[in-house]
């Protein structure tokens, strides 16, 4: 309960900074002359986007197809686009998004996914946006679900509708130390659809932060294909 605590007060402390003290790039202090940015040019140029030729289901940047990735395992969404490699500033603005208090980064994440979806039509025709939820213990101990907010501000950019039909019913153990297997097993059966009326005939655009092994997005999919979704496409902010 305290550390839940400390977490709120934090983040309220952060906010207030954000008020009273000159911008600063959130990776490396350096002063920034726009509020609206969260680097500086010089982290902002060390980024790593992710480019054209990626496999049109799992996105990996495998350049012969059938892609090995696929081959290795079955997913059950229909494609997978990231923006940047998580590598760099990105991986540290991430942390300090997720971990640190910090939301307005949510905005600057969300503009390049909402770019992403109008200008590809294949994205475009969906019925709505979700996010990967949160258990709401680790959503009252982090304050808030870091990818909701990036789903929130992509839908009200593209003007696509933003729903959660989808809830963590187990709080299951930070996946960033296990192993593809052990993901896989840590996340069976976490999910569960609140809507089915929400899921069915749908297609529907799924948003996190990172694509690792893509268990938790696949495993999420699942869930949505069992309920009757149409068609899932899945984006995150990077690949690693």
């Amino acid at each position: 309960m305290e550390g839940g605590f400390l977490k709120q007060l934090k983040k309220l402390w952060n906010n207030f900074l954000e008020l009273i003290v000159p911008p600063a790039c959130l990776v490396c202090g350096n002063r920034i002359e726009d509020r609206t940015q969260v680097i500086c040019e010089f982290c902002e140029a060390k980024l790593s986007l992710i480019g054209e030729g990626t496999c049109p289901v799992c996105g990996s940047e495998n350049k012969e197809l059938p892609c090995e990735v696929c081959l290795e395992g079955q997913f059950e969404f229909d494609s997978a686009r990231s923006i940047f490699r998580y590598i760099g500033p990105i991986r540290e603005l991430i942390h300090i998004w997720k971990y640190e208090g910090y939301t307005y980064p949510a905005g600057y994440f969300a503009l390049p996914i909402a770019e992403l979806i109008e200008s590809e039509p294949s994205l475009k025709n969906h019925d709505y946006i979700c996010a990967v939820p949160l258990h709401r213990v680790r959503k009252r101990e982090r304050g808030y679900n870091q990818t909701d907010l990036i789903a929130y501000a992509v839908s009200k950019l593209i003007c696509m509708p933003y729903l959660n039909p989808v809830t963590r019913r187990i709080n299951t153990f930070s996946q960033t130390l296990l192993s593809k297997e052990h993901r896989i097993a840590n996340l069976s059966g976490a999910f569960t659809v609140k809507h089915k009326d929400q899921v069915t005939g749908k297609k529907i655009i799924l948003i996190d932060d990172v694509f690792t092994t893509g268990s938790t997005l696949n495993e999420i999919a699942k869930t949505l294909r069992a309920a009757g979704a149409k068609k899932i496409s899945t984006i995150t902010v990077a690949r690693a």
